[in-house]
């Protein structure tokens, strides 16, 4: 475990906020003196050496990392990986526009993302093989990295999951309100009777993504063309969103749109 450890980023190894786990339990358990531990309780929580000492001497097989909504969001994603061995496109989609700590899970065909940022509800599980958490959960680490090692601010990584994976989620209240999913104003130009463009609030930097996620897919629902929706979202980009998203990011965006069925 030790090489693997070491990749975990030091920003989470220096908080006092690590339990212990058996391979095949999901309870979380002290690292300090083999007592049950309690992800709603930080007395229970011990420090990454805590952790870390505890798998080196076999006491337990794991080490997982608790969120306590100060700021640090979790993405688990199941059945990660095709038959091929390579990532599936779901779950590649959501490691690039995250750009943050993402690790193979203890299982081996899955995915943690671990990345800065916040949620408007507790946690999440949409019962189709994703998760995502701010609190009151642990992930186990296994430090096996994936394309991207450090950690970051990811909330339009984060805003993009929530608009694919989780639109039907209630918000529970509590910590950040999240993002706001906008609905375009469709104007018609004098002297015609087709609505060419929508008119946004210009969006600012916590929502461009979802915001335009929102409008490709009703773009795409209305019946627009796999080859205009890109020239539409790259059109919307530059018009109102501040500071417009990166190209590549944007044909991301309408590259997942088109994968829907209208």
């Amino acid at each position: 475990m030790g090489t693997l450890a070491e990749a975990i980023p030091e920003e989470l190894r220096a908080l006092e906020r690590w339990v212990c786990a058996d391979r095949d339990s999901k309870r979380p358990m002290r690292p300090f003196d083999g007592g049950p531990a309690s992800v709603s309780d930080p007395a229970t929580w011990g420090s990454y050496e805590d952790a870390r000492r505890c798998v080196e001497e076999g006491i337990y097989e794991y080490m997982g990392f608790v969120f306590a909504d100060d700021g640090y969001v979790g993405i688990d994603i199941d059945h990660a990986f095709e038959d091929s061995g390579l990532l599936s496109d779901e779950a590649l989609d959501a490691v690039t526009a995250c750009q943050s700590y993402a690790e193979v899970s203890k299982s081996g065909n899955g995915i943690h993302i671990v990345c800065r940022g916040s949620l408007p509800f507790r946690g999440r599980n949409n019962r189709a093989g994703w998760e995502i958490y701010r609190e009151a959960r642990f992930f186990v680490l296994t430090g096996s990295t994936v394309v991207y090692r450090e950690l970051r601010d990811a909330q339009d990584g984060i805003d993009m999951v929530l608009s694919e994976h989780f639109a039907d989620a209630p918000r529970d209240g509590g910590g950040s309100t999240g993002p706001r999913i906008l609905q375009p104003t469709w104007t018609v130009p004098e002297g015609s009777r087709v609505p060419l463009w929508p008119r946004f609030p210009t969006v600012g930097s916590g929502s461009r993504h979802i915001s335009l996620v929102s409008y490709c897919g009703q773009a795409w629902s209305a019946g627009a063309s796999e080859a205009s929706l890109l020239s539409m979202a790259s059109v919307a980009n530059r018009r109102f969103m501040d500071p417009p998203l990166d190209d590549a990011e944007v044909e991301q965006i309408a590259r997942s749109v088109t994968r829907y069925r209208r």
